[in-house]
């Protein structure tokens, strides 16, 4: 039966269903609902903060405001449960007039302990008492219209193929396929939500884990060309170098070479704090690489950190008579067609750029070895990429994010990782400060005696222009406020729609001494190196995620003076930032962050291999059934790839991930 005979699917809805990836009965069967909003009241959540649905009836006057174009603001009392509780509710001049002292009424929402009072969400006069409801977030179409859709569905939907082996099902009591599908869009109750919820988290971990695991098989499923490293060049690099080595940093290089001389491909993550010397560290082993007859190419993935990384292994590298070369946009094409005729025919040793390496017209002679900086940016989908198009190549991947053990452990399961803890000699910890918007005056004039002393600093907001919406710091009001504190100091500007020469004079000049602040928003994250600059000011930091702040906290400290990093906001009570002020490790920071946002929101929207797959599931809490899941698919990867277990699911998974059953078996 096609979509469009459903009862309910007009020529308007299937297009917005069309729009939503929703072409047949099997997709709108199978787009289950991000959430369960379960209507019933719970004392307890209310008095934690959680959002949560309260019942009770009004107790006072309701009092009235105009706030914003056509909404209002009402605010009254309610009493429930032997608790006396203010509501504030914005919505329509028709919807507020309607409540009245001694409505019964529901509210869902979240209680703000700090100002003592319910901030109202949703409001419910009638139907009140138990309820749930599913919210599958779905653009330009209503919930309560697409429940009606699904339930219409349901009455000629035969084809209940179940998509999890039947040993699984039994192990874990999970609900069969026909319940499953029933019970995620119609729960009846609590209980009908956990077991939804229970199979539906356990099956996507389940998968992804596959996913992972056939990764790591194709790593193996050809042996690379030998690679004769000549270690005396490390001894010679090592021994010119006016400092030494970390620990950890030896050992980074070691657990590389010892990889680099196995048989397949190494797949190494090299995590490490901002400014603990990961880039000194691929240096090396693209020295090696080089001269033992390979070619390097490093990623990244902004051209700021390419320049940066351009710069410094020329650097680095400048003893050894190493051919280096940036590709990036804004090359004529005279210049672009000579680097691709020279990286052909092995005139040009090592290629910094961003993920445009991977296009089809960028072809190496002898590739050995894949550099892929910030690697959190980018997902498993690209590191498959990366496999497919250099099936024998080395691939090093670097994360100035350090990620928690778990996530390590589960995550990047098909990585080997090295860890340098340890800072090198010299590197000294950044004072961070949490400071209230109101005293931005008193620090403006901190900002100028740091100046005066001949240091910079870097001002970010989180906006290039402000939404009319919101009373956020942008670009142009953060301009006011340094040219009014601040009117004889010169600056430089610096956001993603500059074009890239201007980017890049702008940080030339700042780094040169022209500008002695630059105001930025978070394109500085990374690739900027400049030791002078001391004070790191971050508007309106609470709208920024914590990996986000400690990599832009990142950017001051680089020398040999003492830097500090004021984390301005409206709001002091923030666990974030609270954070940063207590701890400057980046893994203290990473646990934070794991336990705060859970590794799906940790590892990133650009990353498509993770936020594509991973759409139901708290990390955090759901741990135990994530470690099932992984065990279970290492158990039974060989069995679906050899056809004793039949899954169109699985079959689904190879396409996607571009692979064959040849290739595996």
């Amino acid at each position: 039966m096609e979509l469009k005979k459903v009862k309910g699917v007009g020529e308007k809805t299937l297009y917005y269903l069309n729009q939503a990836d929703i072409y047949t009965i099997d997709d709108l069967l199978f787009r289950f609902p991000l959430e369960y909003i379960i209507y019933e009241q719970d004392n307890e959540k209310l008095l934690n903060g959680d959002i949560t649905y309260v019942e009770g009836m009004i107790s006072s006057n309701v009092s009235m405001y105009k706030y914003k174009g056509r909404a209002y603001a009402f605010s009254f009392f309610i009493e429930s449960n032997n608790i006396r509780l203010k509501l504030n509710l914005f919505t329509t001049l028709y919807a507020g007039v309607r409540l009245k002292k001694g409505m019964v009424i529901g509210a869902y929402g979240k209680y703000n302990k700090k100002e003592n009072y319910f901030s109202v969400r949703r409001i419910f006069t009638d139907n009140l008492g138990f309820k749930i409801e599913n919210d599958y977030k779905i653009k330009d179409i209503p919930n309560s219209i697409l429940t009606r859709i699904i339930k219409n569905a349901f009455s000629s939907y035969n084809d209940y193929e179940e998509t999890l082996p039947l040993s699984l099902l039994e192990k874990y009591r999970l609900l069969n396929i026909k319940d499953y599908l029933y019970k995620t869009h119609f729960p009846n109750n609590k209980n009908d939500v956990t077991e939804v919820l229970r199979r539906r988290k356990y099956e996507e971990f389940f998968w992804y884990s596959i996913s992972f695991d056939l990764v790591r098989k194709k790593r193996k499923i050809n042996e690379k060309e030998k690679r004769d490293l000549d270690l005396s060049l490390l001894n010679d690099f090592l021994a010119k170098l006016p400092y030494e080595l970390t620990l950890d940093q030896r050992k980074a290089i070691d657990d590389s070479i010892a990889d680099i001389k196995r048989p397949y491909p190494m797949n190494r993550l090299i995590q490490g704090d901002v400014g603990s010397g990961k880039t000194i560290v691929s240096a090396i082993l693209a020295l090696l690489m080089v001269k033992a007859g390979f070619q390097v190419a490093v990623m990244v993935p902004t051209e700021v950190l390419a320049n940066q990384h351009f710069e410094s292994f020329n650097e680095y590298l400048k003893n050894y008579n190493i051919s280096i070369e940036l590709i990036k946009s804004g090359l004529k094409k005279k210049e672009h067609d000579d680097i691709l005729y020279r990286l052909i025919n092995n005139r040009i040793n090592i290629l910094i750029g961003t993920h445009a390496i991977l296009n089809d017209n960028i072809v190496f002679s002898k590739l050995g070895l894949v550099i892929i900086d910030e690697q959190h940016r980018f997902g498993v989908n690209q590191r498959i990429k990366l496999i497919d198009k250099y099936k024998d190549v080395d691939s090093m991947f670097l994360s100035a994010t350090p990620i928690p053990r778990t996530l390590g452990l589960t995550f990047f399961k098909d990585l080997d990782i090295s860890s340098i803890k340890v800072m090198p000699n010299g590197r000294k910890p950044v004072t961070t400060k949490v400071i209230s918007i109101d005293r931005i005056e008193g620090l403006m004039k901190s900002v100028k005696n740091h100046i005066d002393m001949g240091e910079q600093a870097y001002f970010v907001v989180p906006l290039i222009n402000e939404n009319i919406d919101y009373d956020y710091m942008d670009i142009d009001r953060c301009k006011e406020l340094i040219e009014k504190y601040l009117p004889d100091i010169p600056y430089a500007l610096i956001h993603g729609k500059m074009k890239n020469l201007d980017k890049e004079m702008a940080i030339s000049g700042f780094k040169n001494g022209i500008y002695k602040i630059l105001l930025s928003t978070t394109v500085i994250e990374v690739g900027v190196n400049i030791p002078n600059s001391t004070m790191m000011i971050i508007m309106d930091a609470d709208l920024f995620g914590l990996a986000t702040l400690h990599q832009l906290r990142g950017r001051v400290g680089r020398g040999n003076k003492e830097s500090y990093c004021m984390l301005v906001t409206r709001n002091l009570d923030n666990e974030r930032l609270n954070a940063l002020e207590k701890y400057n490790s980046g893994f203290d920071i990473s646990e934070i962050d794991f336990r705060l946002r859970g590794p799906g929101s940790y590892l990133g929207s650009e990353q498509s291999g993770f936020s594509s797959e991973l759409k139901y599931s708290s990390f955090e809490n759901d741990l135990k059934i994530l470690e099932c899941a992984k065990n279970d698919s290492s158990i039974l990867l060989d069995d679906f790839i050899n056809k004793k277990i039949k899954s169109k699911k699985f079959d689904s998974i190879l396409n996607d991930r571009e692979s064959k059953i040849d290739k595996i078996n």
